[in-house]
C-alpha cells in the first residue's frame, strides 16, 4: 500500500477520505491528504488495492476522531450471505489476542455484513436460566384472556393481544401474542419518558414470583450484561476504540425481553397470514431464545430467497438493527426477517433487545450523515408505524 512521505497509512488528522458503497464492497477514492508530520498534501491511492484490501475511515459521532476499519477478504472470492454458529467463550474469558478471538472477530464482521445474523453458543447463560424464562413464558400465555387483558396497558408495555402488530404492510395481522419486560428503573415516577415506564406484573396468586418475575428479572439482567460483551465484540469487528462512545450507546439503554407465542400457522392457503411479517428490528441489537421449533427465516436479499434459520437449544441468535446499519453506513446489514410458524407445534420465543441509551445521537461513523436523531426519536417512529 502506499504510504505518504511520512511513513503513515493514513494521517489519524485527515479530514478528507471518502468513500461509497458499492455492491457490497468499498471503493475508497483517492483523496488528497494532508500530512500531520509534513504539511504538504499526499495522494494516497487505494483503489487499485480493492481485489485484496478494503478500507473505510470511520469517524465518531463528535466528528473528533476517525477509525479505520479494515476487512481482509479471501482474495479472488466474494462474500456469500452466511448465518455462522461462533463460540463466544475464548471472548469471555478474556483472551483477547488469541487466535480464537480473532478468527472470531472475522466471523462476526462477514455475518454481519452479509447476512446481518450470526448465532452464538459458549455465551455463558445457563440452560436453567433460559429454560426458566420459556417457562416463564409458557406459564404467561396459559392464562384465561380476561386475566391477560389486564396486563394490557400501550405498545411496548406489559401484554399485547394476537394481531396487536401488523409488521409489514399489506399483511394480516402478526399471529403472535406477546409481554414485554422493560429494565426495571428504581424510583420511577410520572410524568414518564417514552421507554421508561414500570412493569406490568401479573398477579402473584396467578403467577408466582418465583417462578414468574424473579426469573425473568435475572433473565434481563444476563441478557444486558451480554449485550454489552457483543457491543464490544462488534465494536472490536469494526475497529472502533473509542470507549466513551460504546460507553454512552450502553448507559442506561433502553432494553426489553419480549415474551413471544406462535400458535401452528393455519392449515390454510393465505400469504397475507404470517407468524410476524417481514421486517427489520427497530434497535441495536437483538438476541434471540427459542423453544426449539422452527419458524424464523432471513431474507436472502442477493437471491430473494427466504433461508431457514436452524433451532438450536444452546444457542441464541444475534441479529443486527436499524441503528447498528445507520451507524456502520449499511455496513453491517439490518436484515429482513420474519416468522413462520410451520413446525405444527405452538412456538415461543423470548428476544431481547439492546436498543441503546435514548440520548443518544445515532449518525453514521463515517460522518455521511444526511440526518441525525436520538435512539428515542427512531424508536418511538418505528412503534408509530408498527403498533
Amino acid at each position: 500500500m502506499d504510504r505518504c512521505r511520512a511513513g503513515c497509512y493514513i494521517c489519524e488528522r485527515a479530514s478528507t477520505v471518502r468513500h461509497d458503497k458499492k455492491f457490497g464492497g468499498w471503493q475508497i477514492r483517492a483523496s488528497p491528504v494532508i500530512c500531520h508530520k509534513l504539511g504538504p498534501p499526499s495522494r494516497i491511492l487505494l483503489s487499485k488495492y480493492m481485489k485484496d484490501f478494503r478500507e473505510s475511515v470511520y469517524r465518531t459521532s463528535n466528528f473528533k476522531r476517525f477509525f479505520l476499519m479494515a476487512t481482509l477478504p479471501e482474495i479472488g472470492k466474494t462474500p456469500t450471505f452466511n448465518i455462522p454458529i461462533v463460540d463466544l467463550s475464548a471472548f469471555l474469558q478474556g483472551k483477547v489476542e488469541s487466535e480464537a478471538v480473532q478468527d472470531l472477530v472475522k466471523q462476526i464482521r462477514l455475518a454481519c455484513s452479509t447476512s446481518g445474523f450470526f448465532q452464538i453458543v459458549g455465551h455463558g447463560v445457563s440452560l436453567t436460566m433460559q429454560d426458566s424464562a420459556l417457562r416463564a413464558s409458557k406459564a404467561l400465555f396459559s392464562l384465561p384472556e380476561e386475566e391477560k387483558l389486564k396486563l394490557k396497558e400501550r405498545p411496548g408495555v406489559g401484554y399485547e393481544t394476537f394481531g396487536a402488530q401488523i409488521l409489514e404492510a399489506g399483511r394480516k395481522p402478526d399471529l403472535k401474542e406477546g409481554y414485554f419486560i422493560n429494565r426495571e428503573i428504581p424510583g420511577l415516577q410520572p410524568p414518564y419518558k417514552p421507554f421508561c415506564r414500570p412493569n406490568i406484573w401479573p398477579q402473584a396468586n396467578l403467577l408466582p414470583e418465583t417462578e414468574f418475575k424473579l426469573p425473568l428479572l435475572a433473565y434481563h439482567t444476563a441478557m444486558q450484561e451480554l449485550a454489552v460483551q457483543l457491543m464490544d465484540l462488534l465494536a472490536k469487528s469494526l475497529n472502533v476504540s473509542d470507549s466513551d462512545m460504546m460507553l454512552n450507546f450502553c448507559r442506561e439503554p433502553i432494553a426489553a425481553v419480549r415474551l413471544l407465542h406462535y400458535p401452528p400457522h393455519p392449515d390454510v392457503e393465505d400469504d397475507a397470514l404470517v407468524g410476524a411479517g417481514a421486517h427489520t428490528d427497530f434497535g441495536g441489537i437483538t438476541i434471540l431464545l427459542t423453544d426449539g421449533n422452527s419458524g424464523l427465516q432471513v431474507l436472502d436479499q442477493a437471491t430473494n430467497e427466504w433461508i431457514d434459520v436452524p433451532a438450536r437449544s444452546d444457542a441464541f441468535v444475534v441479529n443486527m438493527g436499524d441503528l447498528l446499519e445507520t451507524w456502520t453506513s449499511g455496513y453491517y446489514k439490518s436484515n429482513i426477517h420474519r416468522v413462520i410458524n410451520k413446525s405444527g407445534k405452538e412456538r415461543y420465543s423470548v428476544p431481547f433487545f439492546f436498543d441503546g441509551n435514548p440520548d443518544f445521537v445515532v449518525e453514521p461513523l463515517d460522518g455521511s450523515a444526511t440526518e441525525i436523531y436520538t435512539v428515542q426519536e427512531h424508536l418511538l417512529k418505528r412503534y408509530e408505524q408498527s403498533f
